[in-house]
């Protein structure tokens, strides 16, 4: 039986203040412990004060069963209510639930759509409307959520192909998961190595120098920044690579 949760005075302060976001990160913190009883309680609570993420983090909880019995039906309505309110997290994860045999539910169209929503969230838009990709570590944040639009764009994918497009957001994949390695995430070495094998790809060689270039050279600008005391110096900027 696992023991009552008892809330500190901080966290009544949390309450009494109406800080939704202490609350969250109070239940990521458990989640991460894991200690998932804890986590989902915390949860609870910054949902009912209308924390997003909360909501979203409750479908994880529901979809993995982190001490709760597993409930897929759940897990889609929490990441649908986290959805409406434009979550990343939650349309992410509906694109891989809709993307995958695993949960009964497949339908890549539905899978392609969520996928497209987050990624439009993250760059405002302006990656469909231009055909290139933004350079912000929003998308670098999210690398999987990248990994996934760029197997969908190259020949074969559920997108329309455009391989210019699929290399760039493969590109920010494995930025991103060569960033969530260094801090220590062992578990995203095998994405990092289908991104690299999927990059390598034939279809991508009259393009592949060119990005690796452009890349290279805004890795390098931003590591720059960084080493001059900026520590997220990129996060909003508005970087086209195109043609």
């Amino acid at each position: 039986m696992n023991d009552p949760l008892h809330l500190t005075k901080t966290d009544f302060r949390a309450l009494e203040l109406g800080d939704s976001n202490y609350i969250n990160n109070k239940g990521a913190g458990l989640y991460v412990e894991p200690t998932y009883d804890k986590a989902v309680e915390y949860y609870r609570l910054a949902a009912a004060m209308g924390n997003v993420q909360a909501i979203s983090n409750l479908g994880y909880c529901y979809l993995y069963g982190r001490s709760i019995e597993p409930n897929t039906d759940l897990a889609v309505a929490y990441f649908t209510l986290a959805a409406e309110q434009k979550n990343v997290d939650a349309a992410y994860k509906l694109g891989d639930i809709y993307g995958s045999d695993k949960w009964g539910l497949k339908d890549r169209e539905l899978s392609v759509y969520y996928y497209r929503m987050a990624a439009t969230w993250l760059t405002d838009e302006d990656w469909e409307e231009y055909g290139a990709i933004v350079w912000n570590r929003r998308l670098q944040k999210y690398p999987s959520l990248c990994y996934a639009l760029g197997r969908e764009m190259t020949p074969g994918g559920a997108m329309p192909s455009s391989i210019e497009v699929a290399y760039q957001f493969l590109k920010q994949a494995e930025r991103g998961y060569e960033i969530a390695l260094l801090n220590g995430d062992s578990f995203y070495e095998k994405s990092l190595n289908g991104v690299k094998k999927l990059l390598a790809d034939p279809c991508f060689d009259l393009i592949r120098e060119r990005y690796d270039i452009m890349f290279a050279q805004e890795y390098d600008r931003t590591d720059e920044n960084d080493d001059d005391g900026d520590t997220d110096p990129d996060e909003d900027e508005v970087i086209f690579f195109t043609s």
